[in-house]
């Protein structure tokens, strides 16, 4: 029910306090049309194209090649500069100054236990870690604020992938905070891969969307997924995308995305 407040002619929705029209001076009132809100966090100009070592490139060092970090390990990384040479590699460090991220790999090893990335060297990085074949890596990620999703709102994801064609798996996933909005194992050879989903919030805590491994609009056998993140959207959540290779000198690439939240 609209209502004045003191001071102004404005008319506020007495359940949510917004503005939804004007008083005027003779009296009458003039409501506003309600346009659709349609904020988007996107990342459209720039490929994020990932490779990921074999199982083996574990337990780490590095050392100095050229100014730049060259990681080190006992195992091989079963990598070849044909594919993984401008590509990205995940990197964590552990107890020193080194930053988490992912980096271009500049060189790899023909001894294949050696991996060059563009990092200046410097003493103090820490313990690095790669992520290696077998575990997700973020490639996007967009930090949605408290309360931007209230019920009745719709969410889409658009998507661009590529990848190695072969018949070993890639698996992409969408997430929101910790509940899983999509999640599709791709092999036999494909090497593009076009998402387009859509989900609605039923609830301040809940998300309601087609089936889990489904890509996009049409029929499923799978069941519709509710999304439940944890804290629900009174609280920011990290919207992601990532993939995960299962084979090393093999690579995915997010061509471009974006992300719409809109209003009824």
């Amino acid at each position: 029910m609209p209502y004045l407040k003191q001071g102004n002619n404005f008319l506020y929705d007495s359940t949510t306090n917004d503005i939804i029209g004007i008083k005027d001076a003779d009296g009458g009132e003039m409501y506003f049309s309600i346009m659709r809100n349609e904020p988007t966090y996107a990342t459209t100009t720039t490929a994020v194209s990932i490779v990921a070592p074999a199982a083996t490139f574990t337990t780490l060092t590095y050392e100095d090649s050229s100014g730049s970090v060259r990681l080190v390990s006992a195992g091989i990384h079963s990598l070849t500069n044909a594919v993984a040479q401008n590509k990205l590699v995940s990197v964590t460090w552990a107890g020193g100054t080194g930053v988490n991220g992912l980096y271009t790999v500049t060189d790899v090893s023909a001894a294949t236990t050696k991996i060059t990335i563009n990092y200046p060297h410097a003493a103090g990085l820490g313990t690095p870690t790669v992520t290696v074949v077998g575990n997700d890596i973020t490639l996007a990620s967009v930090t949605i604020p408290a309360n931007a999703i209230k019920p009745g709102m719709e969410l889409e994801i658009d998507a661009l992938f590529a990848m190695t064609g072969s018949t070993n798996n890639k698996i992409f996933k969408v997430n929101i905070g910790d509940a899983g909005w999509y999640s599709q194992t791709v092999a036999a050879s494909n090497v593009s891969l076009s998402v387009d989903k859509q989900a609605w919030a039923n609830t301040a805590t809940t998300l309601v969307s087609n089936a889990l491994a489904a890509p996009g609009h049409g029929a499923s056998t799978g069941a519709n997924v509710t999304m439940t993140p944890t804290g629900g959207f009174g609280i920011a959540q990290t919207f992601a995308i990532t993939g995960q290779i299962a084979t090393a000198d093999e690579f995915i690439t997010l061509e471009a995305w974006n992300l719409k939240i809109t209003s009824t």
